[in-house]
């Protein structure tokens, strides 16, 4: 269990993080005045519009609206809860976070989280070292062609079935550790006994090569024939790839990935100096995995059997990788003959016939309109409508405007409808109206509170220029308890940029409403911003004094004014005049 983390550490985490360091170790920023552009990574655009101010400490697309300070584009970019981002930028700083534990929660411990990767790496060289201690694991290995290079790259080990080996690592680890990391289990009669045991293990990396879990495999076919830990507090299979990590410690900017299905697949490739293969862990692929892909590599290769079940598992896999085929970036199918797989072909036909696979692999477009075109008669208009609809759905999906244009012309050129205007208003009608939307839901009225608080969240200094609040008190004018609120955080941190204020109000009521003004655009000059803002703030105390003045003169027409009451009118109709 873990506390909640002091807002005044995630203040200081932020004074110490320079968003412009963080997201430019992600995606190339250019400097532009006093901000930074590049192309924005949450959408696909030909000119940039992803805008970084070193000054607010703040990002900002114009395009799709994404905006928010370092730990927002770490949970966008990065797909972190808002717990690992802040461990993220803890570990980025060399701080630790300091859970108060007198607030105690169910989530887990960055503490907790370090002593469960110190206890895999502790558990992958036990099992290592079992490789070369047990001979018959060993000659398993051996005798399916895995050298000895390669179980020490890969560190692949094995686990012993004798009760003995798990004492051992109980007496070594933490009790309840081993049962959180997935290894131990216990049996109806109390016996403890590791989850993996007598079988083969890979060690399972993430991808800053943090061991999360593992792998087994039976050395005698017994069923299961393979086994992974289980999901814990460390190991998303969803989230995690096999290989990825020693592939990226071989070459770190891959011109492509080949996805395989299994851990030899990925390790007898490695052998033979195909050195960029990756595997899924036992669950079909998710978006989460396209995009750290694709976040690596601009060429993504998929390797299936080429039955039935291959091709249907391929087209999943498509369905769910459309969305994310910006111009740039590719996907490709390998089908391998029934029955075999990149292990077994590799060591019949070798690299060179097995790279001719490679090179040729079967692009998007073929692959796409081939399947829909199976059972199809094209002589059919009623059939080539149909099948040109399911087409344009799928094209829909890509982002990649180039790769759309392309893939219409091949539709026009298979169906008979040669003249791309007409295709094109189907896609181009779809996009509209998405923008259309995007548009309407983008615009900020433009009232006084707005551009006051708007204001103030993009230059927090502005609420030391206030000359005094004591007249707001009191009022019932909508957004002014927010400003109020707003102006009492920034003279309270005094030195906060734009992205820290907004963070001290994360998960409040206000918090989505401060982000929008904190990206609005208010066409106010720099200079004139400090004048404005002095301005709106006169028209609201000068709103609220007529206000009060027309409640005291009504008041004088019904039941007359006490005299303090006349003083008030005297004064406030003095103030007016000045106007």
């Amino acid at each position: 269990m873990k506390g909640i983390i002091p807002k005044n550490f995630i203040n200081e985490l932020l004074n110490h993080t320079n968003i412009v360091d963080v997201i430019k170790t992600r995606i190339p920023l250019k400097k532009s005045g006093k901000n930074y552009n590049a192309h924005c990574p949450f959408h696909q655009e030909n000119t940039p519009s992803f805008t970084v101010s070193y000054e607010k400490q703040f990002y900002y697309c114009f395009g799709c609206n994404s905006h928010g300070n370092i730990i927002d584009f770490l949970i966008n970019y990065e797909q972190l809860t808002f717990i690992e981002s802040i461990e993220e930028l803890a570990t980025i700083n060399g701080f630790k976070v300091p859970y108060q534990k007198r607030y105690l929660c169910q989530k887990f411990d960055y503490e907790k989280r370090n002593n469960l990767y110190l206890l895999t790496e502790k558990l992958s060289r036990m099992y290592h070292e079992n490789i070369f201690n047990v001979k018959h694991a060993y000659k398993y290995l051996l005798d399916r062609g895995i050298n000895k290079l390669m179980i020490q790259y890969f560190k692949i080990g094995f686990s012993c079935i004798d009760w003995n080996d798990m004492d051992k690592k109980i007496q070594t680890s933490n009790f309840k550790e081993l049962i959180d990391v997935g290894v131990l289990i216990i049996n109806d009669k109390g016996r403890k006994y590791d989850r993996l045991r007598g079988r083969i293990i890979f060690p399972i990396h993430n991808k800053i090569g943090k061991i999360v879990g593992f792998g087994g495999r039976s050395l005698n076919n017994s069923t299961p024939k393979y086994i992974n830990s289980p999901e814990t507090h460390i190991f998303k299979k969803s989230r995690n790839w096999y290989g990825l990590f020693e592939s990226l410690k071989y070459n770190p900017k891959p011109e492509k990935l080949l996805v395989v299905e299994g851990y030899f697949d990925v390790i007898t490739l490695f052998q033979f100096n195909i050195n960029y293969s990756i595997a899924s862990l036992g669950t079909s692929i998710t978006n989460y995995q396209i995009q750290l892909l694709f976040r690596i590599t601009n060429t993504i290769i998929y390797c299936y059997d080429g039955d039935i079940a291959g091709k249907k598992a391929a087209w999943r896999t498509l369905n769910i990788t459309l969305p994310y085929i910006f111009d740039g970036k590719h996907i490709k199918f390998i089908f391998l003959p029934h029955g075999e797989d990149p292990d077994t072909i590799i060591r019949k036909e070798g690299k060179k016939m097995f790279e001719h696979r490679i090179n040729n692999a079967e692009n998007l477009s073929n692959f796409l309109f081939n399947q829909l075109l199976e059972n199809i008669n094209l002589n059919s208009i009623n059939e080539r409508s149909y099948w040109g609809s399911n087409i344009i759905n799928l094209i829909n999906k890509i982002p990649g405007k180039i790769m759309k244009m392309y893939l219409l012309k091949e539709l026009g050129n298979r169906i008979g409808a040669p003249d791309q205007a007409i295709l094109k208003q189907l896609i181009v009608t779809h996009t509209h109206d998405t923008f259309k939307k995007n548009k309407e839901k983008k615009k900020i009225a433009q009232t006084t509170i707005r551009i006051l608080i708007g204001l103030l969240i993009q230059n927090p200094k502005l609420a030391l220029v206030i000359p005094s609040t004591k007249y707001f008190n009191d009022c019932h004018i909508t957004g002014l308890p927010v400003f109020l609120n707003l102006v009492k955080t920034c003279i309270e941190f005094p030195n906060c940029n734009t992205g820290q204020i907004l963070e001290t109000y994360r998960h409040t009521k206000i918090f989505e409403k401060l982000n929008e003004l904190a990206k609005w655009n208010h066409m106010i000059s720099t200079n004139k911003i400090q004048q404005v803002f002095l301005d709106s703030l006169s028209n609201i105390h000068n709103k609220i004094l007529e206000d009060k003045k027309n409640k005291l003169i009504a008041k004088e027409r019904k039941t007359g004014l006490k005299k303090c009451e006349k003083n008030e009118l005297w004064s406030i109709n003095k103030k007016l005049a000045k106007i």
